[in-house]
């Protein structure tokens, strides 16, 4: 996952890249979950996204999202069918309604 930004008082954006070993398909499933305790991905935030890739070895996607629940902390989760290496992605931002400057 090369980025996870706000980009609104509700929304925010994800970029995902993703290598395969073939060109086979790969399914690419975004989670997204709203929290107030960092570290911990929160309660899940609507419904999963799906996306289904083939015919190339590196996919770049950029997904938004609209939260539904309030939380400071927003999480972004990726993980690929079949499963990556590395079990998948996730990243972590501190809201800018609860950033304490």
């Amino acid at each position: 996952m090369s980025g996870f930004r706000q980009t609104g008082p509700t929304t925010a954006t994800a970029t995902l890249g993703v290598t395969t070993d073939g060109t086979g398909p790969v399914t690419i499933t975004v989670s997204w979950f709203a929290g107030d305790t960092a570290g911990q991905p929160g309660t899940a935030d609507g419904a999963s996204q799906t996306f289904e890739r083939s015919g190339a070895t590196q996919y770049t996607l950029s997904v938004d999202h609209t939260f539904q629940n309030t939380g400071c902390y927003w999480t972004v989760q990726a993980t690929t069918t079949p499963a990556a290496a590395d079990g998948g992605a996730s990243q972590q931002l501190l809201t800018r309604r609860c950033d304490l400057r």
